[in-house]
């Protein structure tokens, strides 16, 4: 069984992941549209930049890059859709879908690597196809018919009120 840190590249990796995990969750369950939350989302993209950048100098899974590093590419392009639209909504009306989409996927994807750093250390290497990509596999499934099942929900408590609606000026298609 492999041993749970081994390098001081695998001890900040797993510090980001604790904050990402608890400051993500925290911004997931709060109130949106708050400074706090924008604290805590600010703090979840600096853990997970962290998180994804020592991500890609550990290989003692397969000695290579393998799957799970294939998950981090994953997990960035969702990072940088989420943060993009948040930071970039002066440009499109449908920057709250994307941030949701972006950060939901984001923190989805975090709760899987969790099961996946979590079995593959903690079972024997037998069992990595069954245990971890099995179980990583349904939390993402989960995750992804939560995000679905409560999007409707969300927009409407958090999405823009009529007021702000009509002072938002509206996009004219070019063309």
């Amino acid at each position: 069984m492999p041993s749970l840190l081994h390098s001081p590249v695998s001890m900040l990796h797993l510090l980001a992941a604790l904050v990402a995990l608890g400051t993500g969750t925290a911004a997931l369950c709060l109130p949106k549209a708050t400074t706090r939350h924008r604290y805590l989302g600010w703090a979840y993209v600096g853990s997970m930049c962290v998180l994804l950048l020592t991500a890609f100098r550990i290989y003692t899974l397969f000695g290579r890059f393998g799957i799970v590093h294939w998950g981090a590419v994953g997990s960035a392009g969702a990072l940088l859709l989420g943060v993009g639209a948040a930071v970039g909504r002066p440009a499109g009306q449908a920057w709250l879908r994307w941030h949701y989409i972006g950060m939901g996927a984001s923190i989805t994807g975090l709760y899987a690597a969790f099961v996946v750093e979590s079995t593959y250390r903690l079972l024997p290497a037998v069992y990595f196809w069954w245990s971890t990509l099995g179980v990583s596999s349904l939390v993402l499934g989960l995750g992804s018919w939560l995000l679905f099942r409560y999007y409707p929900a969300w927009v409407t408590s958090y999405g823009p009120s009529p007021a702000r609606r009509a002072a938002t000026p509206r996009q004219v298609p070019v063309g």
